[in-house]
């Protein structure tokens, strides 16, 4: 029962990620529509789709404290029954500040699920499986941005902006009871514990704070690091392919949901070599090193030769999304199953940092140098993470499941 019971968790737990990645990264991938509905310019644009990011700061903390007290289950359905009602403000928002004050909302009340999700993994994985487990439910924000990069561009020409954004909503509404529906906990004799839960049994002292030693701190550096390239590809590559090479929004749409699949399937492989070799954070120096490489290439190859241009975006899109999972299993498993709603939630928080800071600093960089210059800018923050992994981050092990 366990062994059906797990992997239905973790299938549900994706289920409700792609719901909400696709509320929340859904409006990147429609800002040319945003742009001619409300009238605003290119870094105008860009710094609305980050307000949903500056959402999750208010409350992402909080959020972590509810899910260790009152558990995954019933946060991750009131998570998403907000999100729905969120987005259906919409529909009556008067104006432009309105909308800005909707985007808000939607960050702050979206936010729980990948956190809640991520702490799932650890509870019910143990740690030869939880970098697959955490890969296959990481590639929740690769699914959830391809199925928007294929039908919010199509869906916003013909409904606009607003009519778009229902689609999300849809799916976050109909995720709620396949969450409910879902086992709370695995039975206590059959838990995949981490190494901290085990030796808080052992002891009978509450569990040390992970947050003493640097190496969760170093983890969460580099998450923010890689994520201006990653939130810089996800925000401007249709507007990039649309403006400086010419591409109708939908068709811009199709190259990004082309890079989801690779994107998705490398956190699954990423994942699945980190259980066999119990490196979680290794791999992640060498996908900074290259995204590094590949976004200066994508700055300045295109001027030259525009048929660059699309193969370096699809490039530049699948390498900034696979040091998700690796970073992800490695926050949960230093946390603990004790500390994993708060860690995970501080992990999110810290990303939101960068996903909320980057379009700001990416509209000065547009504003001076123009679109492409955001690429280099993404670059090197890339090449900043590279001394930021920390060495030797091995997984921790822990107990096999029955099978």
């Amino acid at each position: 029962m366990l062994v059906r019971n797990r992997w239905v968790v973790l299938s549900i737990s994706m289920v409700a990620q792609v719901a909400s990645v696709s509320a929340i990264f859904g409006i990147p991938v429609v800002l040319p529509r945003l742009r001619e509905d409300f009238g605003v310019n290119t870094a105008q644009a860009g710094v609305l789709a980050g307000l949903p990011s500056f959402g999750l700061l208010l409350t992402l903390l909080i959020w972590g404290v509810v899910i260790d007290r009152v558990g995954e289950r019933g946060t991750m359905a009131l998570s998403l029954t907000l999100t729905t009602g969120a987005l259906g403000l919409l529909w009556i928002t008067p104006g432009l500040w309105s909308v800005a004050a909707v985007f808000l909302l939607l960050g702050a009340v979206g936010g729980p699920v990948n956190a809640a999700s991520g702490r799932l993994v650890l509870t019910w994985f143990t740690a030869g499986e939880r970098g697959l487990a955490m890969g296959i439910r990481q590639s929740g924000l690769p699914v959830g941005v391809g199925i928007s990069a294929l039908v919010l561009p199509g869906a916003a020409e013909a409904w606009g902006f607003v009519g778009a954004m229902t689609l999300p909503a849809l799916l976050a509404l109909a995720a709620v009871p396949l969450v409910l529906a879902m086992p709370t906990e695995p039975p206590r004799t059959e838990r995949a514990r981490s190494a901290p839960e085990r030796e808080r049994e052992v002891t009978d002292v509450p569990p040390r704070s992970p947050y003493r030693e640097w190496t969760i701190w170093r983890v969460h550096g580099v998450s923010m690091l890689l994520g201006v390239p990653q939130v810089t590809l996800m925000t401007y590559a249709v507007l990039y392919l649309v403006q400086e090479q010419g591409w109708g929004a939908p068709a811009a749409g199709v190259v990004v949901a082309a890079a989801q699949v690779p994107g998705a399937i490398g956190r699954l492989v990423l994942g699945a070599v980190s259980d066999r070799t119990g490196e979680r954070m290794r791999p992640v120096r060498t996908l900074a090193a290259s995204g590094a490489l590949v976004l200066l290439l994508l700055t300045f190859l295109p001027q030259a030769w525009s048929w660059s241009a699309v193969p370096l975006v699809l490039v530049c899109l699948i390498l900034t999304m696979w040091h998700n999972g690796l970073t992800f299993t490695s926050v949960a498993e230093i946390a603990g199953t004790a500390w994993a709603g708060r860690a995970l939630a501080v992990q999110n928080w810290l990303q939101a940092i960068s996903t909320t800071l980057t379009p700001l600093l990416m509209a000065v960089v547009i504003t001076v140098a123009g679109l492409p210059w955001v690429f280099a800018v993404g670059a090197v923050f890339a090449a900043a993470a590279i001394a930021v992994v920390p060495a030797g981050r091995r997984s921790i092990p822990g107990p096999t499941t029955n099978e």
